[in-house]
């Protein structure tokens, strides 16, 4: 008995490689493979207004930078900044200082990568564009 199991396992498996010439093996080998996700960079500059301040920032609710005193250079006005990779087009971008001012922005990247944020009267300012705008 255990003979003739063996052969019912073993035809069915000769039979398919009769049919094909490789096994099978070409719908898995000429399947198209999945694209890599592209990765893009959104860059993101703290500039007036921020005075000794904690800050929060999260990309798609992933937190991505936080930070105790961060205060502005007014020679320049920036007070800090930070590249941040994504995968997505369009990501939620979310700043919130401690005690103070908070929003959220959906950013194109692709179309506007450069994102500034400003505290004006006690709530965020957003400036987007699509190349980094310098500081005067």
């Amino acid at each position: 008995m255990k003979g003739r199991c063996l052969i019912f396992v073993v035809l069915p498996l000769l039979m398919g490689s009769a049919c094909d010439k490789d096994g099978g093996r070409s719908q898995i080998a000429n399947a198209p493979a999945s694209e890599p996700a592209t990765i893009m960079k959104l860059h993101i500059k703290l500039r007036e207004g921020f005075r000794d301040n904690s800050v929060l920032i999260r990309v798609n609710g992933k937190e991505v930078y936080r930070k105790s005193g961060v205060s502005t250079d007014l020679t320049i006005s920036y007070a800090d900044a930070l590249e941040v990779d994504v995968k997505q087009p369009v990501v939620s971008l979310e700043v919130t200082v401690e005690g103070g001012a908070q929003g959220s922005r959906e950013v194109r990247v692709g179309e506007t990568s450069f994102v500034e944020v400003w505290i004006m009267d006690g709530r965020l300012e957003w400036r987007t564009s699509a190349e980094d705008v310098p500081m005067l």
